[in-house]
């Protein structure tokens, strides 16, 4: 059996994977703002890797949140999934730079939505700073990968309110999310 060490932000697509991956697993899931402080994801991700090290293998679904997070998993049988952050998790790098055509976006996915209060504390901002911030950005771009962006039409309203940036819904299949959790997969039996 795999672990698959995934920051929060994931649950869900994960979960929404779970039958489609064709391999069994058990999924730890770690807070969604960790990447905040680099003590702190290091310190969570060595935690969970000790606790995982006899599993077959160990599928870390993070992007690149800590300089050093390949010297972090080298210990252990363990590989990252091929992405650069959350954003191209879910979507192509290819899309993420159609769409930077029409302007700087800043991506939510329906795991960020759930978290952004949780990061903007971690990183003290208050609506002012959150407004300053982002204040380069164009818009949001919600990445609907559970299919329920009209259920969450509160949730963007209110995180609208707080950075002024407006949203558009961006539909998302997860596979290529998926792809990425496969491949590492595929990688850890090389």
């Amino acid at each position: 059996m795999y672990a698959i060490i995934a920051c929060g932000v994931f649950r869900k697509e994960i979960e929404a994977l779970r039958e489609d991956l064709g391999f069994p697993f058990e999924a730890h899931y770690l807070g969604s703002g960790l990447h905040v402080d680099f003590d702190d994801i290091k310190s969570a991700l060595q935690m969970e890797l000790e606790k995982c090290k006899n599993f077959e293998g160990i599928i870390v679904a993070y992007g690149q949140c800590h300089p050093r997070i390949e010297e972090i998993l080298k210990p252990y049988h363990a590989i990252l999934i091929a992405c650069q952050n959350c954003v191209d998790a879910f979507i192509s790098r290819k899309e993420v730079e159609k769409k930077a055509n029409d302007g700087l976006f800043f991506y939510l996915s329906p795991g960020w939505l759930e978290a952004w209060h949780d990061i903007f504390d971690r990183l003290n901002w208050g609506q002012e700073e959150a407004r300053l911030q982002m204040g380069s950005f164009r818009g949001l771009v919600y990445m609907d990968t559970l299919k329920d962006a009209a259920l969450r039409e509160p949730e963007l309203l209110m995180f609208f309110d707080f950075t002024n940036l407006p949203y558009q819904i961006m539909p998302v299949e997860l596979s290529h999310f998926k792809s990425l959790i496969v491949r590492a997969k595929q990688s850890l039996e090389d």
